[in-house]
Order: structure tokens, then sequence, then C-alpha cells
């Protein structure tokens, strides 16, 4: 990919509840990243995307789930355009798990390498999706009681599909899965950071109190995120603070 550009913000990213979904016709989207989530469902046309150099075709029923440190690109292959549903939002909306397991965090850090950022659905999963992600859109321009509780909801059921049906056409083997689960360790670390980012918290801090050398936490920090341990912090004080000021 030729000179990838790195995208900061999407609608309603500065609020307390950072998400959002739209309708969208698309023919070439170029190399790019984000530091939020995206979440994309292809309802008509055909395409090619390429995911960290990865290329893997679009057609209707391609459900596709982005990390921040995965650059992509989109170009159609006919001469219609793609028509998409893309939901994003940031992180924390994953951050409510039982302690007592990952929870939704393991679809963000486990299998996040190994396993392939999209799944084809198939004719009736195609249209359970379809109706998960119209009903968000429903919710999302309206002004109903519980709206972000609903949203929020929704968005849940459709990442536990995804996840469900990514583990049946991918599943890892043995060697895989052990890996996934000790890099999923990282998300006790981001955890902790979200809960604690109104402290003084260094790098130093973390690697001692989670049994990591600095330079590998740091290491972490850049290939997952693509950004250092300061600018993540500074970047999650400044989106609490802007949802601060707009809802109160």
């Amino acid at each position: 990919m030729d000179n990838p550009i790195y995208l900061t913000e999407y609608p309603n990213m500065n609020t307390d509840f950072p998400f959002s979904i739209k309708f969208e016709l698309v023919d070439t989207v170029i190399p790019h990243r984000h530091d939020f989530l995206e979440l994309i469902l292809v309802l008509e046309g055909e395409g090619v995307e390429i995911v960290n150099g990865n290329k893997h075709w679009l057609t209707p029923g391609s459900l596709i789930f982005l990390l921040p440190y995965q650059f992509h690109e989109i170009q159609i292959t006919t001469d219609r355009q793609l028509i998409l549903f893309i939901c994003n939002f940031d992180l924390e909306l994953l951050l409510q798990f039982d302690d007592s397991e990952q929870g939704l965090a393991s679809i963000v850090f486990e299998g996040g390498e190994e396993l392939p950022p999209f799944v084809q659905l198939n004719e009736e999963q195609l249209k359970q999706m379809n109706a998960i992600f119209n009903q968000m859109m429903l919710d999302y321009v309206s002004s109903e009681s519980m709206r972000n509780g609903y949203l929020k909801a929704k968005l849940m059921e459709a990442l536990i599909l995804f996840h469900r049906y990514r583990l049946k056409q991918y599943r890892p083997s043995s060697t895989e899965a052990g890996a996934q689960h000790r890099r999923g360790d990282l998300w006790k670390v981001i955890r902790y950071v979200h809960l604690h980012y109104r402290e003084d918290l260094s790098l130093e801090h973390l690697a001692q109190t989670f049994h990591y050398s600095v330079s590998y936490l740091s290491d972490l920090f850049k290939r997952r995120f693509g950004q250092t341990f300061v600018s993540f912090l500074h970047g999650l004080r400044i989106r609490h603070a802007c949802g601060l000021l707009l809802s109160s």
C-alpha cells in the first residue's frame, strides 16, 4: 500500500457514546488506518479489500471487523459500486465484561493477527445480520428512550455472531490458540489504563504491575495500536474530556 493515511475522527466520537453507523456507496477507498474499530457489512456489489497486505474478495455477505493497527483499502471489480453498512465505534464500548472471562475483548485481542478480519455469511446469516444493522440504523437516527443501551446491545450481538462465524470458518490450531491467549493478556493492561487514566500512569508502572519488561510492553502498544503508550494515554484522556464537555 502506498502512502496510507491515518484517520482520527468519526461522528459522535467525542461523546459519552462513541458510536456511528452509516449506509454508503463505495467504489474506491484509499489505503488508511484509524484508531477506532470498524464493522462493515457488504450488501451489494463485488470488490477486493487489502488488509495489511492480504487481499480478500468482497461480495454480498462479507462481514469485516477492522482493528486500529490494520491498514486497509477497497477496490471495486465491476462497474457497480459496493453498497455497505459501516459502523465505527470506540474500544471503550467493549470495556464492560465479566472479570471471570475475556468476554468481547477476545474478539479484539485474540485472533487479531492469526484469524482473518472477515467472514463470508450464508444467505440466512446475511439476512440476520442485515436485520441487526437496519435496527441499529433506525435507532441511531431516532430519539427513543434508552437509545444508547439498545445500540450497544445490537452491536454486541453483531460482534458475538462475527466471532462465532469466524471461529467456525477459521478455527486456529491449538498452538495458535495458546499464542492468542498470551496476547490476550494485553487486554488486562488496556482495561487498567481505562480505569486509571486520570492517575499518573507510566509505562514503567504498567510493566511492573503486569510483569512485563518496559521494552516489550512499549513494542506491544506500537504493534497493536500503531502508536506509543503516551500517545494512547493522551488520546484516551482527550476523548474522555471531550465527552464530559459535550454531555455536561
